[in-house]
């Protein structure tokens, strides 16, 4: 980036007397800088609102074609008959031993240890 000037120049012969006065009035009261950059700003700002709105759109598009594919996934699910089949049942509850709340476990066998070095690896607590 190349270093910032001092002042810039404004070629005011090619302003209208609304837009010179504006300036003017803004440079009376040593505010155009303030101005000017505000302006730049909103405009950087309108600018990444319209990426925004690009971005809002090719999203859209996307979640409409994910739609598409979707109910063209369930037509084709129902022409070859697999919505229904219950061939893939989840395993019953009732197969899978619950303990109850309250209950405590009886384990048998416990295995495993603790080496020496486990033990000093937390002793900073």
């Amino acid at each position: 980036m190349s270093e910032r000037q001092n002042a810039f120049t404004i070629k005011t012969n090619r302003l209208s007397d609304e837009v010179y006065n504006q300036l003017a009035t803004h440079a009376k009261s040593r505010r155009l800088g303030d101005y000017i950059s505000s302006l730049i700003l909103r405009d950087l700002d309108d600018s990444s609102n319209g990426r925004k709105a690009v971005e809002d759109k090719k999203t859209y598009e996307m979640l409409e074609h994910i739609k598409n594919e979707l109910a063209d996934l369930k037509t084709l699910a129902k022409t070859t008959s697999f919505v229904g089949n219950h061939s893939f049942k989840e395993e019953e509850t009732s197969k899978v031993p619950q303990l109850k709340e309250g209950k405590i476990a009886d384990l048998e066998n416990i295995s495993g240890s603790l080496d020496d070095d486990d033990l000093e690896e937390y002793s900073d607590f």
